[in-house]
């Protein structure tokens, strides 16, 4: 999958979006779009998802 590819996921029954920064083995380093405060403050509004729990967004 390539850079910058868009993806959703569900964290604490919030949908977010974002952009994927770099892939490993069974995650992501996501870049969220709009993060909530507190995924900003304590994440940097970037966070390691599981490639199980991602959703590739169509028009990426």
């Amino acid at each position: 999958m390539a850079e910058s590819t868009t993806v959703t996921f569900t964290w604490e029954n919030i949908t977010l979006t974002g952009q994927v920064e770099k892939e490993y083995e069974n995650s992501f380093l996501v870049s969220i779009d709009n993060p909530t405060k507190e995924i900003a403050d304590s994440y940097n509004g970037r966070m390691v998802v599981s490639k199980k729990d991602c959703k590739v967004e169509e028009n990426s």
